[in-house]
């Protein structure tokens, strides 16, 4: 492949776009939104599950999904509470891991380094950012434990996974 025809292509334009990218897409956000819950909504130095950030994260945008998602971590018997698996936190995810602010244990679970417990200080010392997300996290603290998750996914499974070993 020729790279000077690559560079000396007239043809390539590039316009602003009239909307600007909305606050809970902007990567800083989100690495962010991921620190503070590892901190807030996590064990301490034993991590979160991947599960765990989509679903507070997704619960985050919302009143209503926060109510859903207190409601399920708060009592035994409720409705399983929506979720959307957002690529915007996969990539912040990414992002965070190559900033050192996270990393992810052998058990899979996110934790926060030394690095990501500064920012999260940051982050609490300014009143003016994250407030609605500091009094919804302060809510839901450690209630969504790791048996919650398991009993949400067995009902995925239970629900929703086919035996495809019984279609022959």
């Amino acid at each position: 492949m020729n790279r000077q025809k690559l560079i000396d292509n007239r043809d390539i334009v590039f316009n602003a776009k009239p909307d600007a990218v909305p606050y809970n897409y902007r990567i800083s956000y989100k690495v962010s939104q991921i620190c503070f819950i590892l901190a807030k909504s996590c064990w301490g130095k034993s991590g979160c599950l991947p599960i765990k950030l989509h679903m507070i994260s997704f619960a985050l945008c919302s009143k209503d999904a926060m109510t859903r998602l207190l409601h399920y971590a708060q009592y035994e018997f409720s409705a399983p509470p929506i979720i959307r698996f957002d690529p915007a936190v996969n990539r912040a995810v990414t992002f965070a891991i190559a900033d050192n602010l996270i990393f992810q244990g052998k058990n899979g679970k996110y934790i926060l380094t030394d690095k990501g417990w500064d920012l999260v200080s940051e982050i609490e010392q300014d009143t003016t950012i994250f407030v609605s997300e500091k009094s919804e996290l302060s809510l839901l603290a450690k209630k969504l434990t790791d048996n919650k998750i398991k009993q949400l996914s067995d009902i995925w499974r239970d629900t929703y996974a086919e035996d495809k070993s019984s279609s022959y």
